[in-house]
């Protein structure tokens, strides 16, 4: 075999999660490369960009990657929740930008970038993946390979470590020039607003907003784009006037709605992003635990190749570190998102009205998942009386015993 084709890692898939393993990886030295099957690194669009700006910034986002915003809307057919902050503690990101600074910065370190290359299968030997097949470039070889490439979970499949995703969101966005829509201010919608689903309303600057809407499939088999459309047929969203604005991009995307994995790694192997199942389920929520999950298989490749093992019980390392700091979160998002994806429209404008209630503080805290926060623990117990048994079990099991 040409030694052109020799590496210390192969990544399937350029998105946050391959591209920063890529990064960790490529900077202690070893030799990287990584296979994306678009023929440009950020596109086609798949998430409306939504984040947070303390978490961007310790994991090195440039600041004029992050859109400030200010104020968010939770608005339902009957009830509406309305909090601001100063300074702003959210944002929405470039995505396309982002995705490419961080295959600058992958590349930079020494990896090996081939856009336009999608994978067909791993090269398995001795029942361990020893490379991967490209289309347009034929076999490359090492002894670690990352799958990075999203729902489709190619190599954790082929390795059977998952079977195809039996519960997904699916969400349709246009990406609008609507200058009516204040440029600092967020809203979720629900219930009537976004039937059998949730929906959004994310500036990013200049006159640009992601209006989007997502389902659940298959709790619903309804498709999202005709209830964009019909969102869109209004005279007005929120009070602000629509019938000026025009798409300018359209997106569609899919993010698994399942628990993470039960193993993430395999002999030879190592599964991030949204091949492993990891990210929030609860507000869809990715890009930032991609990037760190990401960054921690690099440095679990880097391990493994100064250890020079690529067996399944040295490569578990990665399972216990992710599961350490984000298990927790993951597991919770999950069970709340199938309590939601329950909700109709009486039961959305209960809840917003319920949270209109809540300080601002609180608000982020609830959203990230974070249930151990101080004022988070204490606003649960306040409203304990809301909660079904059910939920109060889980919450005095997982949270109140613990705090």
């Amino acid at each position: 075999m040409a030694s052109s084709n020799l590496y210390d890692v192969l990544i399937a898939g350029a998105g946050p999660a391959g591209l920063c393993a890529a990064r960790a990886a490529a900077r202690a030295g070893l030799r990287v490369a990584v296979f994306e099957r678009s023929k440009e690194i950020g596109y086609p669009i798949h998430t409306s960009g939504g984040s947070w700006l303390a978490e961007l910034r310790q994991l090195g986002v440039p600041e004029h990657f992050m859109h400030p915003i200010r104020t968010g809307k939770f608005l339902a057919s009957a009830a509406s929740a309305s909090f601001s902050y100063d300074p702003p503690v959210s944002c929405i990101l470039d995505i396309r930008g982002l995705y490419q600074f961080l295959a600058a910065q992958a590349a930079a370190a020494g990896a090996v970038i081939f856009p336009g290359a999608g994978i067909t299968q791993a090269i398995i030997q001795n029942d361990k993946p020893i490379g991967l097949a490209v289309r347009q470039h034929g076999e490359f070889f090492a002894p670690l390979l990352i799958d990075a490439t999203g729902v489709a979970g190619v190599l954790a499949q082929q390795m059977n470590l998952r079977g195809p995703i039996t519960r997904y969101g699916l969400g349709a966005e246009y990406d609008l020039y609507w200058p009516a829509w204040p440029a600092d201010t967020i809203a979720l919608l629900f219930g009537n607003l976004a039937p059998q689903g949730y929906g959004w309303i994310f500036p990013h600057g200049e006159s640009r907003v992601r209006i989007g809407i997502g389902v659940i499939h298959p709790d619903t088999k309804t498709e999202p784009r005709p209830l964009l459309d019909q969102l869109l047929a209004r005279k007005e969203i929120a009070g602000y006037p629509i019938r000026h604005s025009s798409a300018l991009e359209f997106h569609l995307g899919m993010i698994p709605a399942t628990p993470p994995l039960a193993k993430t790694s395999a002999a030879g192997l190592l599964v991030v992003g949204d091949a492993g199942g990891l990210l929030s389920t609860l507000l869809g929520e990715g890009i930032r635990f991609a990037m760190d999950i990401g960054r921690l298989a690099g440095e679990v490749a880097v391990a493994a190749h100064r250890a020079g093992r690529f067996d399944a019980v040295f490569l578990q390392d990665f399972d216990q570190r992710w599961r350490a700091q984000y298990g927790k979160l993951f597991t919770w998002g999950y069970e709340i998102n199938q309590r939601l994806a329950r909700y109709d429209d009486a039961a959305w404008n209960d809840k917003i009205n319920l949270l209109a209630q809540f300080p601002p503080e609180a608000i982020p805290a609830l959203l990230k998942g974070e249930l151990s926060a101080p004022i988070l623990l204490a606003l649960l117990w306040r409203f304990r009386q809301q909660f079904s048994t059910k939920m109060l079990q889980y919450l005095y099991k997982n949270i109140w015993k613990k705090a």
